[in-house]
């Protein structure tokens, strides 16, 4: 597994982290994932099982964030692109927002 794909299981990690924040995982927050997931050619099984685990009484998963400082604007992008993507922001997805800007430094 290269450098690349290990950062994109991190951003994987962290958008489902997003999408579920305001517990209601729409099928444009997925359909995002998913196709961000698919371009990045992250196996279909390791996919699949983080969706599968999304809306579960499940933790989410571990968020390696030092990984994550490697490129924080792509990662601030990326969770504001998919909080924006169902049309609607709640004051969650807001505090999860800062609180991402927050621990990125």
């Amino acid at each position: 597994m290269t450098a690349e794909d290990v950062f994109n299981l991190e951003m994987l990690k962290l958008l489902l982290t997003v999408a579920w924040k305001d517990r209601d995982f729409d099928v444009h927050e997925r359909n995002m994932i998913v196709g961000l997931g698919r371009s990045w050619l992250v196996p279909e099984d390791e996919l699949q099982a983080l969706l599968g685990r999304s809306g579960k009484d499940q933790a989410p998963p571990e968020i390696d964030w030092t990984l994550l400082r490697s490129r924080k604007d792509d990662v601030l992008n990326a969770a504001r692109a998919l909080v924006l993507t169902d049309g609607k922001v709640n004051r969650e997805e807001t505090d999860l927002l800062k609180e991402i800007q927050k621990n990125l430094g």
